[in-house]
């Protein structure tokens, strides 16, 4: 299904020489390593490839960047502690345990410090995959939640 998808990108962005297609896609998957990694799974979210709708297009026309992807179940399975980082694990645990706001407001912050770092990550990786993109596929990236 990957593949799939990847190789719809490919015709999206009209790349038909392997070589520009080999940088390009490694640093596709390096925004799918850090989108993963900062907990969007495979689903609708920012992860992986969920910009492609589940049907190789964009979804709705328009950007699905960010976490407006996520649906209420998967924020009720972090509430259980499943699901998502070890962080938000962590904090989700803490407050269903009714640990004290001092531990509260020390697992918070490093939610957010994590955060913070991980957003840094995306949006090194998108300048990067930027600078290899001509403004057509530029433009394609964009509509497919690849780059804001």
């Amino acid at each position: 299904m990957q593949a799939r998808m990847l190789n719809a990108l490919r015709e999206r962005l009209e790349i038909t020489d392997d070589e520009e297609w080999k940088v390009i896609s490694e640093r596709l998957a390096k925004l799918q390593e850090i989108r993963r990694n900062m907990g969007g799974g495979m689903g609708g979210g920012p992860g992986a490839f969920g910009m492609f709708g589940g049907r190789g297009g964009p979804p709705g026309g328009g950007d699905r960047g960010g976490d407006r992807g996520n649906n209420g179940g998967d924020r009720n399975r972090t509430m259980r502690g499943g699901g998502g980082s070890p962080e938000v694990s962590a904090l989700a645990s803490a407050v269903r345990d009714k640990l004290p706001d001092a531990e509260i407001k020390s697992r918070l912050e490093r939610l957010r410090e994590v955060r913070r770092d991980n957003e840094a990550k995306l949006t090194k990786a998108q300048e990067e995959l930027r600078a290899v993109l001509s403004v057509r596929q530029e433009a394609v990236a964009v509509m497919f939640g690849l780059l804001p």
